[in-house]
């Protein structure tokens, strides 16, 4: 996989393999007929899709024990049995169609730091992820064009992808372990946000290659239309003399929630009983442009780095929470059954806690992937699968803390504050590896990042914004150690209640160590404190470990 450039001929993205076996069953009039449904198609892949940087004897991560299928079908009601379909070629492109659809796509992701050439043996599973059941009304269509070179109009060449879907009675979320206890979170009972109609999720995708300072236009972050100030633009454009894969989300959302969770191994999750307890997570607006470069860290060949701004936003929202004007204030939840939120629930007494008409910021600049390399600047840090940058790493996430009735997430709301949290990193290293908490196979994390001044956290007055909280312009270094994630069943813990454990060593200032010499920061931790417009000056925590567990149960 590889991009070249006059001035870059012998860089690489990496190695890529797949074993696998399957079977395409596709019955049509003629070949591509758009009138109406009249096409049959039954499709599975089982195999494993390995990657690695380098050649033999380099690291490898995998999608081990892929399973991957799509069938037409008349839907979950009728036990998904043989359907009818769109398989058409129109005046847009290519399109695949159906009111049913049934689609699995399952995998364990694998780590092997110790293969020899593209090995399915020797792996460390680190979880597993399952997307299984039902979809209806599917749409997908790949058109000709990609990206408009700083401009909406006309396209470049590429690919554009769009796809949308809502999901069927079955349709069920698996996310867990993929190795011992197998303990998977199964979300079930999938239903629109709100009184939402049309497609659960879509999205559209362009894919092109841009070089020499070509852009796409840019993104305005939170703000509704077109246009937006300075401050709220983000212009992603490839390196001069340099070509990028350029990967871009326009229009994008889930507006669903899953409204119950289920919790056991992997064989026997499907017939667990659910729990009315959920996790929120919606996307009111989702966009992305991401650049990626061939090439690796430290004059390596092979690898990748990206330039990336990501966003999931409720467009308008925090401009109107935050106006001056009482009347804005008060209706700018207005939208709220098409903006973000992520939330706690308990679905049997319909109440919910967590942020609210969220928007989220990740904004990254020469970010590499590296596989199963030490860090020169980081001895101390673990190998695995690490992103590393030297220039910026930022993440953002605003909206409003409160509580209320997941059914209704515009009126009956408890308002705490306006929150506002910004981390900008100017060095930021996040390693995933196997590892192993209280006896079951966890998924591992280390992490480093220096904040680099522009950091802060706003906690404001819901009725008077100006009324806020702010720790400002933070500087300093902070490390998470000896970080672990554990899933487990009610036959698993001690008080029968499922669990989710999220442990791990933080460390403050001076004790971020991580090994670093020299021009890599090892710095105290320093802000400035103040309400509303006035300083109150500056604090300061010159270093600190501090041991982290955080333990989330669900009741019976």
């Amino acid at each position: 996989m590889s991009i070249e450039t006059p001035t870059n001929t012998s860089s690489s993205m990496g190695q890529a393999a797949l074993y696998s076996q399957g079977s395409l069953n596709f019955i049509n009039r003629g070949i591509f007929d758009n009138d109406g449904n009249k096409a049959k198609l039954a499709f599975d892949l089982n195999g494993d899709w390995i990657y690695r940087q380098g050649g033999p004897g380099s690291a490898e991560i995998s999608f081990g024990n892929l399973e991957f299928t799509n069938r037409f079908t008349t839907g979950a009601a009728n036990s998904h049995a043989d359907g009818l379909g769109t398989i058409a070629i129109d005046n847009t492109g290519i399109k695949v169609a159906s009111s049913f659809t049934e689609s699995i796509l399952q995998f364990d992701l694998m780590y092997n730091d110790t293969a020899t050439d593209f090995d399915t043996s020797g792996r460390t599973a680190m979880m597993h992820a399952g997307w299984i059941g039902g979809l209806t009304d599917t749409l997908v269509r790949v058109s000709p064009g990609g990206v408009g070179v700083n401009a909406l109009s006309p396209k470049t060449q590429g690919l554009s992808v769009l796809t949308q879907w809502g999901f069927d009675s079955d349709f069920i979320l698996n996310l867990g372990h993929a190795g011992g206890n197998d303990t998977q979170l199964q979300f079930r009972d999938w239903r629109h946000l709100g009184n939402g109609s049309g497609p659960m999720l879509k999205m559209e995708m362009a894919l092109d290659v841009l070089q020499d300072g070509a852009g796409s236009g840019g993104l305005c972050f939170g703000v509704t239309g077109q246009t937006c100030v300075a401050d709220d633009f983000y212009d992603t454009r490839a390196d001069a003399g340099e070509s990028a894969f350029a990967i871009l989300l326009r229009d994008s959302y889930l507006r669903a929630y899953s409204e119950s969770i289920a919790v056991d191994s992997l064989a026997n999750v499907d017939s667990a009983s659910a729990y009315d307890w959920s996790v929120i997570l919606t996307m009111g607006l989702l966009e992305s442009d991401i650049l990626v470069y061939p090439g690796g860290p430290y004059a390596e060949p092979d690898g990748f780095r990206l330039d990336a701004a990501l966003m999931v936003q409720s467009p308008g929202y925090w401009d109107a929470a935050n106006s001056n004007v009482a009347a804005m204030r008060d209706a700018a939840a207005a939208g709220w059954e098409t903006n973000s939120h992520f939330l706690f629930a308990d679905m049997g007494a319909d109440v919910a806690i967590g942020l609210m008409n969220v928007d989220v910021l990740w904004n990254a600049d020469d970010l590499y992937l590296v596989l199963g390399q030490d860090d020169p600047a980081f001895p101390d840090l673990p190998s695995g699968m690490m992103l590393s940058t030297d220039v910026l790493s930022r993440y953002q996430v605003r909206g409003l803390l409160g509580a209320g009735s997941p059914s209704d997430l515009g009126s009956d709301v408890a308002k705490i504050a306006l929150w506002d949290l910004n981390l900008s990193a100017n060095q930021f290293r996040f390693v995933l590896y196997p590892t192993t908490a209280s006896g079951s196979e966890a998924l591992g994390f280390d992490a480093f990042m220096n904040l680099d001044g522009s950091s802060y956290l706003t906690l404001a007055e819901v009725s008077s914004p100006q009324s806020a909280f702010q720790l400002y312009n933070v500087t300093g270094s902070l490390g998470w150690g000896n970080g672990s994630i554990t899933v487990r069943s009610e036959n698993e813990t001690a008080d029968n209640l499922p669990s989710l454990t999220i442990a791990n060593k933080l460390y403050i200032g001076e004790n971020a160590d991580f090994g670093q010499t020299g021009a890599n920061h090892l710095d105290p931790l320093i802000g400035s404190l103040g309400f509303g417009d006035q300083n109150y000056g500056q604090i300061a925590m010159p270093g600190g470990v501090w041991h982290s567990e955080i333990v989330a149960k669900i009741p019976q």
